[in-house]
């Protein structure tokens, strides 16, 4: 077969144009640093390089995950520190007014019962802290775990003789409760919230006499209510006591007959516990969970377990209601609730730490994970340097080549491209 200038042409433009398009894959490489674009320039590479790109997806979702709890984590612990320094705080005021000559001085006990409000409501701020308006202690799906505008009464306790320490009243008649040497069979008491208290927190104290303050016999039972040091009596009628302490708040005894002279009943109203029981889920790997924080109920109200069972809100209204009544003996006596209050804040500060430091470890684990997964999938596309760099070169030199041969080819006369 005769070779014609013709074929010469076309044969040079065709190795032309595809050196062309091998350099501009050359140089497609040189810049992004990978070998393969498409799934045909290596199939096998591409399968790989999806399966990374999805691990590599789910372990950065897992990893930003535990590092939102991380931060959470973080805030929570604080905010348990500041209560259990708080309650810290109310305990070295018991024992300080205790002992101070100032003790019982009604000037001085008042002013202190400010102070105690505003430990109060430091807790109450701790305890409805947010992250990205989220409530830390919320439990599931709550924004405002503790309100003033939603609030209950506490169970009844009851002092003897107004003195000793407390004993919280049975629900049911013909109990027994026993305070110091003091039995007191068949009483039960209960207070209800029917609208909404004037003020919050309320500490109520309903002292039940027989004797004046001389000592002399009363016609009839005589009930001091005290709410937060504004007293007032209230001439028993009989029966079944229900006594109207506050606006929306009953107080009721039953039987009456059963009360000592002078037996003083203690409650509370405060904020009532507005989230969610299960504690908020931290999800680690694409099955598997761990607990979240600890829950308002749990921190706040002392639900067991793993709480003490001591309504922190309501320790510290009662603290503060007894100094209001500038009693300096029922300020000692609720060292001990305070106390145990300490204790129940330091728990859920170590089990929130426990949770904290767990959530912090995973992270890290899938932080080395993503950093592996990350490697792994460059590694499986780019391209080898000096490999990249001599294929240019020789692709380079075969392209200088071709262009000096279409030169020749274009430099012959026109007879000669006609033959």
């Amino acid at each position: 077969m005769r070779v014609t200038q013709m074929m010469l042409y076309r044969n040079t433009a065709s190795s032309l144009q595809a050196q062309y398009q091998e350099l501009s894959k050359i140089q497609d490489q040189t810049t992004s640093g990978n070998r393969i674009a498409t799934s045909s320039d290596d199939p096998t590479a591409m399968y790989r390089h999806l399966l990374f790109s999805s691990d590599l997806a789910g372990v950065d979702t897992l990893k930003k995950t535990t590092g939102m709890a991380t931060d959470r984590f973080i805030m929570a612990e604080q905010s348990v520190q500041t209560i259990q320094e708080k309650f810290q705080d109310a305990s070295e005021l018991i024992i300080k007014m205790g002992s101070s000559n100032s003790a019982g001085i009604p000037q001085i006990m008042k002013a202190t019962g400010q102070e105690v409000l505003a430990m109060y409501q430091d807790v109450m701020k701790s305890a409805n802290v947010q992250v990205d308006g989220v409530p830390l202690f919320g439990g599931g799906k709550t924004r405002n775990p503790f309100s003033d505008g939603v609030v209950m009464a506490t169970g009844v306790k009851l002092r003897a003789g107004s003195t000793g320490g407390f004993v919280d009243i049975p629900g049911a008649v013909g109990t027994t409760a026993t305070t110091g040497t003091t039995t007191t069979t068949g009483t039960t008491a209960s207070a209800q919230i029917t609208g909404t208290p004037a003020t919050v927190p309320m500490s109520v104290k309903v002292t039940y006499r027989t004797t004046g303050a001389q000592g002399a016999t009363l016609a009839a039972p005589v009930y001091t209510v005290d709410v937060n040091g504004d007293a007032t009596d209230v001439v028993a009628t009989g029966g079944q006591q229900v006594i109207n302490v506050a606006s929306g708040v009953t107080f009721t005894i039953t039987p009456a007959t059963t009360q000592a002279n002078k037996d003083a009943y203690y409650f509370e109203v405060v904020p009532a516990y507005q989230g969610g029981a299960a504690d908020r889920k931290v999800k680690v790997a694409d099955t598997r969970s761990i607990d979240g924080n600890v829950t308002g109920d749990e921190l706040i109200n002392g639900k067991t377990p793993p709480g003490r069972g001591v309504n922190l809100l309501a320790a510290l209204t009662a603290l503060r209601g007894a100094f209001l009544r500038a009693d300096n003996d029922e300020v000692n006596a609720w060292l001990g609730r305070i106390q145990e209050g300490r204790a129940q804040a330091s728990d859920m500060q170590a089990i929130t730490g426990i949770r904290g430091a767990q959530v912090q470890s995973i992270n890290s684990t899938l932080e080395d994970d993503s950093l592996t997964l990350t490697e792994a999938k460059a590694n499986n596309i780019s391209a080898d340097t000096f490999d990249v760099m001599s294929r240019l070169e020789q692709t380079t030199q075969a392209l200088q080549v071709m262009m000096s041969s279409e030169r020749q080819v274009l430099n012959t006369s026109l007879l000669d491209f006609l033959r």
